[in-house]
């Protein structure tokens, strides 16, 4: 865990100094503070954390939550995502533009995830890795709903902390992986993208970062 913290303290580093000098991409970190719903959400992240307290892979959800959300949001929604949606948005905003951004920034997010074939079987990689693909999409869906990094970075960070509470940190799996369970992991892929479009085009006027890049 040591080597983890350190390898992921330096690649927030690494991100931000390439960000300055490669894409010069703007991390819109500022929440709307009249937007009543995300504050009650931020609530109820820190109440399952306070109430988790006492239990047994406390620190250890704790320490991957923080080190698995900080640096992976940064980088693909708050610089990968949000560099695509600036350039593909740049004429004009829409629905289809808006997917497509999403889509692209969670494929990168899930094939990110092979990294994990260093201790895991591909099969069961490939799994997690198509479901990184849904997650990211939601994830960005949600960056582009609240104008806020900080949103996706609480919401990557409670879902990290809770699958870690409930087991601990795995450090091998060689699961084999049938026909299956790819089948099942494309129908909730697709429902994963669904809920993504549909937050993103639930009163469409209303995507806060839209309306910060518009007006950059």
């Amino acid at each position: 865990m040591l080597d983890l913290n350190i390898y992921k303290i330096l690649s927030i580093f690494v991100i931000l100094i390439l960000n300055h000098y490669l894409f010069s991409q703007k991390l819109y970190l500022k929440p709307n503070f009249s937007e009543f719903g995300w504050q009650i959400f931020i609530f109820i992240c820190l109440l399952i954390v306070v109430v988790s307290l006492k239990t047994k892979y406390f620190w250890t959800a704790l320490d991957v939550g923080i080190i698995a959300a900080l640096p992976e949001e940064i980088m693909f929604r708050g610089v990968i995502m949000g560099w695509i949606l600036e350039k593909i948005t740049r004429f004009k905003q829409t629905y289809v533009n808006v997917s497509i951004a999403l889509g692209i920034s969670g494929v990168v997010f899930g094939c990110f995830h092979y990294i994990n074939l260093l201790h895991q079987s591909f099969g069961f990689t490939t799994l997690q890795v198509m479901n990184a693909v849904g997650l990211g999409m939601i994830l960005g869906a949600i960056y582009v709903k609240s104008g806020s990094l900080l949103i996706p970075i609480a919401t990557h960070f409670i879902w990290d902390f809770v699958v870690t509470l409930k087991q601990g940190m795995p450090e091998t799996n060689y699961m084999a992986v049938n026909g299956q369970d790819i089948f099942m992991e494309f129908i909730i892929l697709a429902i994963q993208a669904s809920i993504a479009i549909w937050i993103v085009c639930f009163h469409f006027e209303n995507n806060l970062l839209l309306q910060k890049i518009e007006k950059k």
